[in-house]
């Protein structure tokens, strides 16, 4: 399809948004024009004819300029544990971008209600809270642009008592990121978040009596630190297993994890 039929009117377009309107082969608003972040396309329902075009390139005074809005957005999330505001709960409500984060993750707009997933417009991040015994102790405050650093920032200073749990199992899970405890906790296991690849003198003493199945990340990082933490638990007896997955523990399906985890070989 020819930009110069769609292209004046993606440029209308904030992102994550779509718009009906005429296509020339047709009398009626047959064409579908879309922008996301990754780039603008359009499809006419009509002659099936479609058309894509990448994101307009960033000027350097634009590029300045967004990542000072980003900043100012950060530095107003507060530095306690208190949870930022405005909270919006309604995904409809989020950027297209934003969606696709919690989609690709598996969970579906009831899981994030039932776990308190929200977005916060100042800081346009993710945010996802830590609960125990029904009170916020903690939270994390996602990116989900592509590049944007830093990708994670928390509740500072963290609480030197911090567990986040998720689930019940026989054997508990140590895992990098939230999200991966949230799913592994979703298909039935138990997981405790690291929120990284070392494990802290807290969570150390609340599973010295489990059995435990270390499943960080399978890159470098998450084996380098999976082999520090299983010396450690070696050296205090406490009976463990490394699990490399395929992929991050928040990017397979729950049946996969359940299979992968539920029954781990003899301890």
């Amino acid at each position: 399809m020819a930009p110069r039929d769609w292209r004046e009117w993606a440029a209308t377009l904030d992102v994550g948004k779509s718009v009906r309107v005429q296509h020339t082969c047709a009398d009626d608003r047959s064409m579908l024009v879309s922008r996301t972040d990754s780039g603008s396309s359009a499809y006419c329902f009509r002659c099936g004819k479609v058309g894509w075009l990448p994101p307009p390139v960033e000027s350097t005074a634009e590029k300045v300029e967004r990542l000072a809005r980003q900043r100012a957005g950060d530095s107003s999330l507060p530095s306690g544990c208190e949870l930022p505001s405005p909270q919006e709960y309604d995904i409809d409500k989020w950027p297209e971008g934003a969606k696709v984060w919690i989609y690709k993750a598996g969970l579906s707009r009831a899981d994030a209600g039932v776990l308190g997933i929200f977005w916060h417009a100042m800081s346009d991040r993710v945010c996802i809270p830590v609960r125990y015994a029904g009170q916020v102790t903690f939270y994390v405050a996602r990116a989900y642009q592509k590049g944007r650093a830093p990708k994670y920032l928390c509740a500072t200073p963290k609480p030197k008592t911090l567990y986040a749990s998720w689930g019940q199992s026989r054997a508990v899970c140590l895992t990098e990121d939230i999200l991966s405890a949230i799913k592994i906790g979703m298909s039935g296991g138990e997981a405790v978040c690291l929120f990284g690849t070392k494990i802290s003198d807290h969570i150390m003493s609340r599973i010295m009596s489990r059995e435990v199945l270390v499943t960080l990340d399978p890159d470098l990082a998450g084996q380098t630190g999976a082999a520090r933490i299983c010396a450690q638990l070696k050296a205090y007896g406490v009976p463990h297993r490394n699990i490399v997955l395929e992929r991050d523990p928040k990017l397979l399906t729950l049946a996969a994890l359940k299979e992968k985890l539920s029954c781990p070989a003899s301890f």
